[in-house]
């Protein structure tokens, strides 16, 4: 994930832990903090395999977003796992 699309994501997942605070709901915490750890080693994985691994993780923090009733976020989250699958 370069340029662009890694800001995109980088900047919908600060929304979704604003949105939804961690502290409220572990699952957020875990997916976030998932999340960004995948997009500090980016640069240094292959892209296929880093792609493998950081889908599931925005897919799941996409339905979390469901059940918070974040639909904006949610749907923006569904975009980038669907990107990723591609």
């Amino acid at each position: 994930m370069k340029g662009f699309s890694h800001f995109v994501l980088e900047s919908t997942v600060d929304l979704a832990a604003k949105a939804m605070p961690p502290e409220e709901d572990p699952r957020v915490d875990e997916c976030v903090k998932t999340i960004r750890r995948y997009l500090d080693l980016g640069e240094s994985w292959p892209n296929s395999e880093y792609k493998q691994e950081l889908r599931p993780v925005v897919s799941a923090l996409s339905d979390i977003a469901l059940q918070h009733r974040q639909f904006l976020i949610a749907a923006r989250l569904g975009e980038i796992a669907r990107q990723l699958g591609a």
